[in-house]
């Protein structure tokens, strides 16, 4: 079982991790459900899971954190977009399964290749930051190429 993350820890994570994911995590939505990146509402929708990251503080099962930052991230891209459920779902669930894809192929191994056990990553914020690189970078790839396509196609709203 792994301790208690304190606050000032939380915060660092929060800059260092949890604002660099959900910056890309809301690119990669927005370009999924066909909708411009260069809009403001990507940066309120990255503040806002950046801030919902806190609910790690919350002393509920650890996968519990995951669902609740689940059902926040659909919530408010609904309120900021509008945009069908049913879509911001497929688009969550894909980034998702994204994410959970990238660490099963590169975590382990290099936990092994530098030594480092999963339970000294995730206490420190500049480790959990570094260690989420690969599925962020994969990520904005994703949402960059997904953007240059709804261009070419005329996809994006006018």
């Amino acid at each position: 079982m792994m301790a208690r993350e304190t606050f000032p820890t939380v915060l660092y994570a929060l800059l260092l991790q949890d604002f660099p994911e959900s910056l890309v995590l809301s690119l990669a939505v927005f370009s999924l459900l066909n909708l411009r990146l260069w809009d403001r509402r990507v940066l309120y929708l990255a503040l806002i899971l950046t801030v919902g990251n806190l609910v790690r503080l919350l002393p509920i099962a650890n996968g519990m954190h995951t669902v609740l930052l689940t059902f926040l991230l659909v919530a408010v891209t609904r309120y900021l977009t509008g945009a069908k459920v049913s879509r911001i779902f497929f688009a969550v669930l894909l980034c998702g399964l994204i994410i959970v894809g990238m660490e099963l192929l590169y975590l382990v191994p290099l936990m092994n290749y530098t030594g480092i056990p999963y339970e000294r990553v995730w206490a420190n914020p500049v480790l959990r930051g570094a260690f989420s690189l690969p599925y962020e970078v994969v990520l904005l790839l994703l949402a960059l190429g997904k953007n240059y396509y709804n261009r070419k196609k005329g996809l994006l709203p006018s």
